[in-house]
């Protein structure tokens, strides 16, 4: 053969070769759609702020209403505690004697206290009085507290019974002088559950005890005052009564004393302003 017959035959073989078929795609095998991927990103990115300032709203209703919810409990609180404030001090500063009965509707909140029982507003102030008396060595004693309506009753007929008997006076003149030391029901502060008799364990005449003259300097600290004392008998209508102090407060406490005034001269200064 010849040289270029040879040639176009092998051309001719190299032609006739097949080529590899085309990798045909599996039906499972994943696939991206760029344009539906697309719209689906578009898609949350648009409805993903929504959702998200729909959230902070709902937080912020949330917010408000807690807030609303306090604001009110607070406001509650606090006029509820100014009313409290204005009961108090007007508890506090009642006048009981035989020209000013006991009010029918006066609250008591009574609590025992050792062996007698008070109102529970004086109670923190007793007992820290008390702790103070006795680190200072003081041996008080409270005797009585609270007396009821039929309790008064009672010590006014008795001392009344006394006057007639021991005076020999007649009932009328009797029970007007029984009124200066055991006042008749509904007469006494004693019923308000604000006194206290006081006495020493060490001496029998309180007056004269280290007792007395310690709760005359420091009972004001803690609120409490002799409620008759000497010298004061045309303003409060009793006589001297060293062993019954009355609670007022801390602050009436501190202006009784640097005003020197008794609680009667006190509550009518108040109400004359």
């Amino acid at each position: 053969m010849k040289k270029d017959e040879i040639l176009s035959v092998k051309s001719s073989l190299g032609n006739s070769k097949k080529r590899p078929p085309e990798r045909r795609r599996q039906k499972n095998e994943f696939t991206l759609d760029d344009d539906s991927a697309s719209k689906r990103l578009k898609t949350a990115l648009v409805i993903l702020p929504i959702v998200m300032i729909l959230l902070v709203i709902g937080a912020l209703i949330i917010g408000l209403n807690q807030f609303s919810s306090m604001f009110d409990s607070t406001m509650g609180e606090s006029s509820t505690t100014s009313e409290q404030k204005k009961t108090d001090e007007s508890k506090l500063l009642v006048v009981v004697s035989p020209e000013s009965p006991l009010s029918s509707d006066f609250e008591l909140a009574l609590v025992p206290f050792e062996s007698i029982n008070v109102d529970e507003i004086l109670v923190p102030d007793l007992e820290n009085m008390l702790k103070a008396a006795k680190k200072d060595s003081m041996a008080l004693k409270c005797e009585v507290g609270y007396v009821s309506p039929e309790q008064q009753h009672q010590l006014y007929n008795a001392e009344v019974e006394r006057l007639m008997a021991e005076k020999n006076y007649g009932r009328s003149r009797a029970m007007e002088e029984a009124e200066k030391t055991v006042p008749a029901e509904n007469h006494s502060e004693q019923q308000t559950g604000l006194c206290i008799v006081f006495s020493s364990v060490r001496s029998a005449d309180f007056k004269s005890s280290d007792e007395y003259h310690w709760l005359i300097t420091n009972g004001i600290k803690y609120g409490f005052v002799q409620r008759y004392p000497q010298g004061k008998e045309g303003s409060t209508g009793f006589e001297e009564n060293p062993s019954l102090f009355r609670y007022v407060g801390r602050d009436n406490a501190m202006k009784l004393r640097t005003m020197d005034m008794c609680l009667d001269e006190y509550v009518r200064y108040l109400n004359s302003r």
